[in-house]
């Protein structure tokens, strides 16, 4: 299976201050999730819905799902998806388009 890559895009401008980073979670250089910026840490991946209309949404194919897990560190949920990351690639229709 593909590995997932990472990517923080860090805020510029006059009121970066007040902006949280984005972890970008990447897998063959197309975006499919992210990790949340603050304590807890969490993820977050894109999945494709079973059926179109299965949140009342049929203009959008895809939703967010957050895993149950909570992390103490970014480096922490980091490791977690490099670990897991054929069970994801398995458990979860990954939106990779």
């Amino acid at each position: 299976m593909k590995k997932f890559t990472f990517k923080t895009d860090k805020p510029t401008g006059k009121y970066r201050y007040f902006q949280n980073s984005f972890h970008n979670i990447k897998l063959n250089k197309i975006l499919v999730g992210s990790i949340d910026d603050s304590f807890p840490y969490r993820i977050r991946l894109k999945v494709l819905k079973p059926s179109i209309n299965e949140d009342g949404n049929p203009n959008c194919s895809w939703k967010w799902i957050s895993l149950k897990a909570d992390f103490d560190s970014l480096i922490a949920a980091k490791s977690f998806v490099l670990v897991n990351g054929d069970q994801i690639q398995k458990q979860f229709n990954l939106v990779t388009e």
